[in-house]
């Protein structure tokens, strides 16, 4: 068995069962075969020799990743979605094999070494991958939700996509996969149907973009838009332009679709009104919440204060690159803190982890630091007088910068050390 120790733990953000949610001078200690929490507690002979203070924490889950699109936007890089979206295409068509597994491995770094362990990465069928090509060329790799996309807006290609992600899927290497059905306006009603069916065999997480944009709005209730005069139209998809039938939002049509359940993640939905948080309340399905890339298009802010009290399960994600400032999960949380001082810290934190594995369907085996659970954490170095307590434990947590993370543990296996 391996044993660590720090002057605090984190064991969640929120109270589990007889667990309380840190510990002062603890002791965590974890399987070594498993991979798996054994054993957590307060030592009374607990000593730092060190000339700082110690915080172990769940790793951080980032709920919705694109790793194939790590390069960074510039001053040149449109913020019209329709526009965006053209760039993005054109920028990365001549991308080689090696320069895709490059760009992936890039991505796993930066993640790693801002505490995270744990993603969510939406994996174009065209960019598909073998984790265990990544795997031979570095140790920092989190794990991996693998969530396959799937596109089409014509119904007579439904079944070949279909074909398509069950062939991806069979060959597939990852140590946990879902479907992603794009977007509203990038997947037919057939299509959606056909995903509809193969889940209910297959039984995976689906996650799927909506409300991201006001046009999708505009498209989907046959008021025109970005999307539906230009993002189609430029990807010779101008006929399905005007939906067949209208809906009050994106989040109302997928209702109608049967599409919501407790089995979808949202992402995005920062373009959602109280009717939209009601009828995902209803459905049960839960939120990933992509601050930075909301405010590159200048997007509405996610209603998030609301949200949270009507009990929907939230997480945070730092979407792709060519939408962002970094990958770095601690920034996302600060953005995330100015933009909602409303919301108690508590609760970013809570996203960041606990909510972060409800997204991905592995709640109780990583986001937390409970018995049984993986030893995903990771160690940071605080000040030398501070004393931190459950009032000022998430606001400190979430202050803390790269540099300050001295470790990063998954499965108890240390995958990275900062030695600065």
């Amino acid at each position: 068995m391996r044993k660590y120790y720090a002057d605090y733990i984190l064991i969640s953000a929120h109270p589990l069962r007889s667990y309380p949610v840190f510990l002062k001078n603890g002791e965590l200690t974890s399987d070594e075969t498993s991979g798996r929490i054994i054993g957590i507690r307060s030592i009374k002979n607990y000593k730092n020799n060190q000339k700082h203070k110690t915080l172990i924490a769940p790793g951080f889950i980032n709920a919705h990743a694109h790793t194939d699109l790590t390069f960074k936007p510039n001053i040149l890089t449109p913020r019209i979605f329709s526009k965006w979206v053209l760039s993005l295409i054109e920028k990365r068509k001549n991308f080689t094999a090696e320069e895709k597994i490059r760009l992936r491995v890039k991505a796993f770094a930066d993640f790693i070494k801002s505490g995270v362990t744990s993603i969510s990465d939406i994996i174009d069928p065209a960019f598909f991958y073998d984790i265990k090509d990544i795997k031979a060329r570095t140790a920092l790799v989190p794990r991996i939700k693998a969530l396959i996309e799937l596109r089409g807006m014509d119904p007579e290609t439904a079944s070949q996509k279909i074909k398509e992600f069950e062939c991806l899927f069979k060959q597939n290497a990852f140590e946990s996969i879902g479907i992603s059905p794009h977007a509203i306006y990038s997947v037919s009603e057939k299509l959606f149907e056909e995903i509809l069916k193969l889940n209910k065999k297959l039984k995976l997480k689906i996650a799927i973009h909506a409300s991201e944009h006001a046009s999708e709005k505009d498209f989907i209730s046959g008021k025109g838009g970005d999307i539906a005069e230009n993002l189609l139209p430029a990807l010779m998809l101008s006929k399905y332009s005007l939906p067949q039938k209208r809906y009050r939002s994106p989040i109302f049509y997928l209702d109608y679709l049967k599409i919501l359940s407790a089995d979808v993640s949202i992402i995005h939905a920062n373009e959602i009104d109280d009717e939209d948080i009601g009828l995902i309340k209803k459905s049960g399905a839960d939120i990933i919440h992509c601050p930075r890339s909301n405010a590159f298009f200048n997007s509405k802010k996610l209603p998030l204060k609301k949200i949270l009290e009507k009990g929907i399960s939230v997480s945070i994600g730092t979407d792709g690159l060519y939408s962002n400032e970094s990958l770095n999960i601690l920034d996302e949380l600060k953005y995330a803190r100015e933009i909602h001082p409303e919301v108690p810290a508590k609760d970013l934190i809570d996203a960041a982890t606990a909510g972060g594995a409800r997204a991905l369907a592995v709640n109780g085996i990583t986001g937390t630091l409970e018995t049984g659970s993986y030893a995903d954490f990771t160690v940071f170095n605080l000040g030398e007088n501070i004393v931190l307590n459950e009032e000022n434990l998430y606001d400190s947590l979430i202050s803390l910068k790269q540099d300050d993370i001295s470790m990063v543990a998954i499965g108890g296996n240390i995958v990275y050390e900062n030695r600065k």
